[in-house]
C-alpha cells in the first residue's frame, strides 16, 4: 500500500550477487515483452491461487517482530482452512515465481509450506517489509503480473520506471489506475457495483469495502475515488493481443456469414468483447478460446455477438469456422431457451451424470462428467446445449437433461467478491471458510431477523451475512 523501504529482489533474472544499492533498477528495456492476456493470466493465478492455510504453522514470527505484524482478517480465530488468493503483506512479493527480499523459499506456496507468517496488514510505523512474512502488497501484486524483473517496486516507482501516463478515456484492459505513495491496482473493465459506478479492478488491498480477503483479489474502485489522485497508466512493454488489432477504416467484406456462427479461435485464451468496433472503445467482458458465438452485424473487420447476455464487437481475425452443424440456426431463438441464458439450473434428468462436451454436438469430445443434483450457471446457448462452466473446465451440455433449481433454497453472493463463513452469527466468530463469487451453498436455516444465513457448501455449515446473498432462481 504505502511505499516500501525494503528492496525486494524478483528471481526472474540471474544476479550475481544480491545488491542493497537505494536506486538500483533494471533497464525498463531489458525487461520482456508482455501481452495484456498474459498480464491476466499471471494476475488471476494470484487471485485464484488455492492454498491451505494452518494456525499452528502459519501464524507465528520472530519475537523482535511480532509487534509489527497483523494478521490478515480472513485468518483470524482460524485453525485450518483453504483460502483463495495470496495474503496482504506490506512490502512483499511472494506470488507463484517472485519472492521478497532475502526471503528463505521459492514461492508463496512455498513460505506456506516453510512456516511463514502468512500476510501482513499493518502499513504503519514506516517498517516496510517484515523477514518472515509472506504475501503481497499492492504494488508487489502488479509488479509480478507484469512480470517486472526488478527489485521490489513502489506506488510511485512503478509509474516512473515503467508506466507512461495516459489519458483516462483512453484506459484499457490490464492498464493501471496508480495513486503515487498510496494505492495501485490493475483495471478490468468499467462497471457499476451496488449502483456505484466504477472500475472492476484486480489488486492486493487490506480494504474490504466491498468483501473478499485481504490480499489478491477481484475488486473494485469507485469513480469518486479514482477522481482522488489515480493516475492512468500503460505499461511501457506491453504488447496488444491480436484481438485488439484494428485494421483503419478500409471497408472489407465478411469472412463469416451474418446470422451464421463463427467460434473463437486463433488466440490463446480469450479475446475481447467491446461496446464499438474499434480497440479505443471500452472492453465489456472476455470471450474464451473454443466458444461458439452467433454474428449478428459486421463492420470493418468487426463482428456484432452476444455472449453472457452483453452484445458487444469481436475483431473478426480471431475467429474460425464454427463446427459442423453451428450454422443451422433454426432452434437457436429464444423463445425455444427452455431456461434463460445467465441464469441457473439443476443437473435433473439422468440416474447418475451427465457428460460436458467440448462443443454442443455429441460428436465431440467429452471434457468430463457433472454429477445429478449439480447447480450450473447457464452462459451460452445453441441449438438445444447450454454452456456451462463445472470444476475449472467450460463445455456444453444437453439441454433435456437440466431441471429448474428448486426455489428459496439456494443461495449465491451479490455486492461482493467473497463472503466469509463463521461458526454461528455473528462478525466476531471464527471464520470456517468462504464462499466465492460464482459459488453456490444450500440454504438450511437463519436468524429470526434474517439478516444471517445459515448455508452449506462442501461439507462446511455456518453462517454468512444475508445482506450479501441472493437466491438463485
Amino acid at each position: 500500500m504505502k511505499k516500501s523501504l525494503a528492496k525486494i529482489l524478483v528471481p526472474l533474472i540471474a544476479f550475481t550477487s544480491v545488491m542493497s544499492v537505494p536506486f538500483y533498477k533494471v533497464s525498463a528495456a531489458a525487461q520482456t515483452p508482455i501481452s495484456r492476456t498474459q498480464v491476466e493470466q499471471r494476475a488471476t493465478s494470484l487471485v485464484d491461487l488455492t492454498w491451505t492455510y494452518s494456525a499452528n504453522r502459519n501464524s507465528n514470527i520472530s519475537s523482535q517482530y511480532s509487534s509489527s505484524v497483523t494478521l490478515p482478517n480472513q485468518f483470524k480465530g482460524v485453525t485450518t482452512a483453504t483460502f483463495k488468493g495470496i495474503p496482504y503483506a506490506w512490502g512483499g512479493i511472494d506470488g507463484i515465481n517472485t519472492t521478497s527480499y532475502n526471503a528463505p523459499w521459492t514461492s508463496f506456496l512455498d513460505a506456506v509450506n516453510k512456516g511463514a507468517f502468512t500476510g501482513n496488514v499493518n502499513t504503519g510505523g514506516g517498517l516496510g517489509y517484515i523477514p518472515g512474512t509472506a504475501g503481497m502488497d499492492c504494488s508487489g501484486f502488479v509488479q509480478a503480473s507484469f512480470n517486472i524483473a526488478d527489485y521490489k517496486q513502489s506506488t510511485s516507482t512503478l509509474l516512473n520506471n515503467y508506466f507512461k501516463k495516459i489519458d483516462l478515456n483512453s484506459l484499457q484492459h490490464m492498464d493501471i489506475l496508480d495513486k503515487p505513495g498510496d494505492h495501485v491496482v490493475i483495471f478490468d473493465k468499467w462497471g457499476t457495483l451496488n449502483g456505484v459506478q466504477g472500475a472492476f479492478t484486480y489488486e492486493s488491498t487490506p480494504d474490504q469495502t466491498y468483501g473478499g480477503i485481504q490480499g489478491a483479489k477481484r475488486y473494485f474502485i469507485s469513480m469518486n475515488t479514482i477522481n482522488q489522485g489515480y493516475i492512468p497508466a500503460r505499461y511501457i512493454n506491453i504488447v496488444e493481443d491480436a484481438s485488439s488489432q484494428t485494421t483503419g477504416t478500409t471497408t472489407q467484406s465478411s469472412t463469416f456469414k451474418i446470422g451464421g456462427y463463427a467460434q473463437v479461435a486463433n488466440v490463446t485464451s480469450y479475446a475481447n468483447l467491446r461496446t464499438n468496433p474499434s480497440t479505443s472503445y471500452a472492453i465489456l467482458t472476455t470471450v474464451p478460446k473454443g466458444t461458439i458465438l452467433k454474428l449478428t452485424d459486421y463492420s470493418n473487420g468487426w463482428y456484432q455477438v452476444t455472449y453472457n447476455g452483453q452484445t458487444g464487437w469481436i475483431w473478426g481475425n480471431i475467429l474460425g469456422a464454427a463446427p459442423v452443424n453451428q450454422n443451422n440456426t433454426t432452434s437457436d431463438t429464444s423463445s425455444n431457451l427452455k431456461f434463460k441464458v445467465g441464469g441457473y439450473a439443476q443437473v435433473a434428468n439422468v440416474t447418475n451424470y451427465v457428460n460436458l462436451r467440448t462443443n454442443p454436438s455429441t460428436s465431440y469430445s467429452i471434457l468430463t462428467t457433472i454429477p445429478k443434483g449439480t447447480i450450473l450457471k447457464l452462459a451460452d446457448y445453441s441449438n438445444g446445449w447450454y454452456q456451462v462452466t463445472y470444476n475449472g473446465q467450460t463445455g456444453w451440455m444437453w439441454g433435456n437433461i437440466l431441471g429448474a433449481v428448486p426455489t428459496n433454497q439456494y443461495i449465491t453472493i451479490s455486492g461482493a467478491y467473497q463472503l466469509n463463513i463463521r461458526s454461528n452469527s455473528s462478525s466476531t466468530a471464527q471464520i470456517i471458510g468462504v464462499l466465492s463469487q460464482g459459488q453456490y451453498a444450500q440454504k438450511i436455516g437463519q436468524t429470526s431477523d434474517g439478516s444471517w444465513y445459515k448455508i452449506s457448501i462442501n461439507g462446511i455449515e455456518g453462517w454468512s451475512s444475508s445482506k450479501y446473498l441472493t437466491y438463485i432462481q
